[in-house]
């Protein structure tokens, strides 16, 4: 993987996870700072994607890892908003990588 690949990935991941997150709570329990939301995606996706950078699989023990390191990284990020209550930022995160899963799931 080169850097623009990277750079690529991080930009338009980080992009979809911070507006999914931002559509899920704005729905469901109540609106947030999209810029906040977009912001923390583009950093935990910079953080979570590292592992790729290297040359590792999305299965290997630092990929899975750094999932979690970019989880932790998103919450935190969304914490600082200081729109959410630490509850609904973790409902709001799981949700966000549920609705992910789901869509690679089904895609053809």
């Amino acid at each position: 993987m080169t850097i623009v690949d990277y750079l690529w990935g991080v930009a338009s991941e980080g992009l979809v996870v911070g507006m999914l997150f931002w559509v899920i709570m704005y729905l469901t329990v109540e609106g947030t700072s999209l810029i906040g939301a977009l912001r923390a995606g583009l950093i935990s996706e910079a953080v979570g994607n590292l592992p790729y950078l290297l040359g590792e699989g999305p299965t290997s023990p630092i990929s899975i890892a750094m999932l979690a390191v970019g989880g932790y990284v998103f919450y935190n990020r969304i914490m600082r908003v200081g729109e959410l209550t630490p509850l609904k930022a973790i409902y709001g995160l799981l949700m966000t990588y549920f609705a992910l899963s789901a869509l690679v799931a089904c895609a053809p």
